[in-house]
């Protein structure tokens, strides 16, 4: 089955418009979708962003957008204490929607590959994200892709969010190894499910960042992010109740301390 990534350009706005409008009202409860305003599209489809959609079999079945703040109000930048100095050098992988029917085939993945090597010549130096904790799936792809969990913010109306971080071209490198010695006092790691909102917000204030997601079966079994997340997360849309969905959580330097209010 083949798949064509295509960058959109400002004449494309009716198309992304008719597109979000498929995908909202193909859900069971359209409100939950966030929809844009043609406004804010077209400025992403001119030089304040870049918009992709996915062909297949010349009709368009999903679409990304990726959104270039600046100094406008929405700047994810302004959850932290990263200086307005950098805020021209900030990106967010705003919305990304896919055909029900077109689900599970990596199509935010291949259209997350693409954005993501058209950055080179843009200045971009910080990527944001958001997505909710009840959302494992949404969480995995974006941090396939580099980034990472490292607060919950309210947005949308109040709505509770992962905020989530990569730096730009390279993703975050794995945390540095322990020094030789006697073990740290405190653990080195930390798992903390998804549903576990109060404890994870406590884990990120006190420093922790996420650095994989873990799906645990009733056995305590479970697999990582990676090769083995897309069958775990398939068995957990199966079987809910019986797979749990875990932050695995380190300490990690930021370049920045987040200012959510949570």
């Amino acid at each position: 089955m083949t798949f064509d990534v295509q960058r959109l350009g400002p004449a494309d706005l009716g198309l992304i418009l008719g597109l979000q409008e498929r995908v909202r009202s193909a859900l069971p409860d359209p409100s939950v979708f966030q929809t844009s305003t043609p406004e804010f599209i077209a400025y992403c489809l001119a030089d304040g962003g870049r918009c992709y959609r996915v062909v297949h079999d010349g009709e368009p079945v999903a679409y990304r957008m990726v959104y270039f703040p600046r100094d406008r109000a929405f700047n994810l930048a302004k959850d932290t204490s990263l200086p307005s100095a950098e805020y021209d050098a900030v990106a967010h992988w705003d919305t990304v929607a896919v055909l029900p029917e077109w689900r599970g085939h990596g199509l935010a993945r291949l259209m997350n590959v693409r954005a993501l090597g058209d950055l080179t010549d843009t200045g971009i130096r910080h990527v944001f994200a958001t997505s909710s904790p009840d959302n494992p799936h949404g969480v995995r792809t974006l941090m396939e892709a580099g980034f990472r969990p490292v607060g919950l913010v309210e947005k949308f109306g109040g709505k509770l969010r992962f905020l989530l971080y990569r730096t730009y071209p390279q993703p975050w490198t794995a945390p540095p190894a322990l020094p030789p010695g006697p073990a740290p006092a405190e653990p080195e790691e930390r798992l903390v499910a998804l549903s576990a909102v109060a404890e994870l917000a406590r884990a990120f204030r006190d420093g922790w960042s996420g650095a994989a997601l873990r799906f645990d079966g009733p056995d305590g079994a479970g697999s990582m992010d990676g090769r083995h997340a897309a069958s775990a997360t398939s068995a957990a849309s199966a079987a809910p109740g019986h797979r749990v969905a875990r932050l695995r959580m380190v300490r990690r330097p930021l370049p920045f301390r987040v200012l959510a209010p949570r």
